[in-house]
């Protein structure tokens, strides 16, 4: 079987073709996630980004406090924590880019959005858990609880419930 040097050349050529496509389609895209109900979050009051109903059900009857990261509610003998906000200039994407910065990090669903645990120990030791979840291609918004350390909770369990609740109350974007 002859194969002529032309052929050759004309599928690699191909080749080269295809993958320059690839990269130039590729870069075109961002570097957002994918979201299946996109929300936008960033004009809510941070406060409300979680329902007051589950804030009461997780036990904090205080209302909540605004901060330059969001809003942060603690309990009564100030030993639980929870703070939720949007995250600025960062996306989901960049947490998993920056994956081998955490010692404990994963990734996970939270109400049908892709998320991530962005950890620098560990959360059940430590009694600290951040969660990041993507409320679009390009937002990402952080539920960061805390426990005393010693309790039995998982710090993480609480930022899950808490985005869980709040992700289907934010606004569609547009």
């Amino acid at each position: 079987m002859k194969v002529s040097v032309a052929r050759i050349g004309a599928a690699r050529l191909g080749m080269a073709g295809l993958a320059v496509a690839a990269a130039v389609s590729l870069a075109g895209c961002g570097q957002g996630v994918q979201v299946e109900s996109p929300k936008d979050p960033s004009n809510e009051s941070p406060c409300d980004l979680v329902p007051s109903q589950t804030i009461h059900e997780l036990g904090f009857h205080e209302e909540g406090e605004e901060t330059a990261d969001g809003c942060a509610w603690k309990s009564a003998g100030g030993g639980v924590e929870l703070a939720i906000g949007v995250v600025a200039d960062r996306s989901l994407q960049d947490f998993r880019d920056e994956s081998t910065k955490y010692s404990d990090f994963g990734e996970l669903t939270v109400a049908a959005h892709p998320a991530v645990r962005a950890n620098s120990g560990d959360p059940k030791a430590d009694g600290k858990c951040e969660l990041v979840v993507a409320a679009n291609g390009e937002q990402a918004v952080s539920a960061k609880a805390k426990i005393p350390s010693g309790a039995t909770a998982d710090p993480c369990a609480l930022a899950q419930r808490a985005l869980d609740a709040g992700v289907p109350s934010w606004p569609a974007a547009e």
